[in-house]
């Protein structure tokens, strides 16, 4: 019997931490997608902060998001974070919007991969 309440537990704390998970990823997720949307025009001189500062937030949370989200998605926007920032520095419009670009949909792809559903949990 003790077994059994045992093996309970511990499948309620799993769940618990496959909800906590989706939800955190999600609300990261959702952050920095809308710090990017926020972005000023390459030819605004607040550009290069806003983009240092969406660089220094993904550098912030990266290390939690990366125990759960694959390693290749978080590489990605790293990249591409450092591309926007560099694209604001040198004011290279084309780039800046590019990279803006490819961010948002590394971004939703994160999040549609760290969906909570019932397959997620098995």
């Amino acid at each position: 019997m003790k077994q059994i309440v045992a093996i309970l537990i511990l499948l309620c704390v799993l769940i618990t931490f496959v909800v906590w998970n989706a939800l955190y990823i999600n609300k990261v997720a959702v952050r920095m997608k809308r710090l990017a949307e926020s972005l000023p025009p390459v030819d605004d001189p607040a550009c290069v902060a806003a983009a240092e500062h969406l660089r220094s937030e993904w550098k912030r949370t990266m290390p939690v998001a990366d125990l759960s989200v694959s390693y290749l998605l978080t590489d990605r926007i790293c990249e591409q974070t450092a591309l926007l920032a560099s694209c604001a520095a040198v004011g290279d419009a084309f780039g800046y919007e590019s990279a803006r670009a490819i961010l948002s949909d590394a971004l939703e792809d994160m999040r549609r991969t760290e969906r909570f559903s019932f397959e997620s949990l098995f």
